[in-house]
């Protein structure tokens, strides 16, 4: 599949988007059939331009989603008429043979509503329909936030390139993708820089972030601790090799299902 980029950081839609006294936000639960590659494509092919499009007619203000499980995505709507939105889904569940959308009023808004989140999430989706390269992706989100994020990895204002203190090999390639304005590792790198200058930024919000990102992409909770096991392993390598630890982290339980925020 090829992702046709939008420029992230030309969005004029940076804040969260606040709703008019006619919206609210309506979650839908789909349940499609147990192939991923089927709930790839749903969010990539379908449900992203069609709420894209209502997006720009007005019949919707924002939009997000989660995966309660990698087969069932929830879809949360910003919008005055969940009847008409409910019918929009409608015909893109038929299409694919799902179940739904069934309305799910206790769920309400999403856990994150930045709409640059989820234009991550679904151009990382379309950009990795591979099992290994989507948990590669997943690692890459992880070490991003990382970098941002600890004070022991980062310098003022850049991020740190030390062989010292990243495994080269990986953060040269994440490196290069943040050269490239469109690239969504750009986007996500911006965003957690201006959270973190953002008042009552706390450093636990970051991996909140990270944590609904890799929901997003359909992680399981398996894969989702093999990913920060896998982490923990690359930061910890230095040039004479592999620095040995505990197993400790193999043992820190997972932080849960993601929920909407009350």
């Amino acid at each position: 599949m090829t992702v046709h980029y939008r420029s992230y950081l030309d969005n004029s839609s940076d804040a969260e988007v606040m709703p008019s006294e006619s919206e609210r936000w309506h979650a839908f639960q789909c349940l499609l059939p147990p192939r991923p590659a089927v709930a790839d494509a749903f969010l990539t092919r379908g449900i992203s331009p069609l709420l894209h499009g209502l997006q720009t007619t007005g019949e919707l203000s924002a939009w997000s989603f989660t995966r309660q499980s990698p087969r069932e995505v929830c879809l949360h709507l910003l919008g005055s008429a969940p009847r008409l939105l409910a019918a929009r889904l409608a015909g893109l569940c038929a299409a694919v043979g799902a179940e739904g959308p069934v309305h799910v009023p206790h769920l309400a808004a999403p856990p994150a509503r930045d709409p640059r989140l989820v234009d991550v999430a679904v151009d990382l989706i379309g950009m990795t329909p591979g099992r290994q390269a989507r948990l590669g992706a997943a690692v890459d989100l992880a070490m991003v936030a990382a970098m941002r994020s600890c004070p022991a990895l980062r310098g003022d204002s850049e991020l740190v390139t030390s062989e010292a203190a990243l495994p080269s090999v990986r953060w040269q390639r994440i490196a290069t993708a943040l050269k490239t304005e469109r690239h969504p590792l750009t986007c996500w790198s911006h965003l957690l820089e201006a959270f973190r200058r953002a008042p009552g930024y706390e450093s636990a919000m970051t991996f909140d972030l990270v944590h609904l990102l890799h929901n997003q992409l359909g992680l399981s909770t398996r894969d989702e601790q093999r990913v920060h096991a896998g982490l923990i392993r690359s930061l910890s390598r230095r040039r004479a090799g592999a620095r040995r630890s505990p197993r400790s982290h193999l043992s820190v339980p997972h932080p849960g299902p993601v929920r909407p925020k009350r």
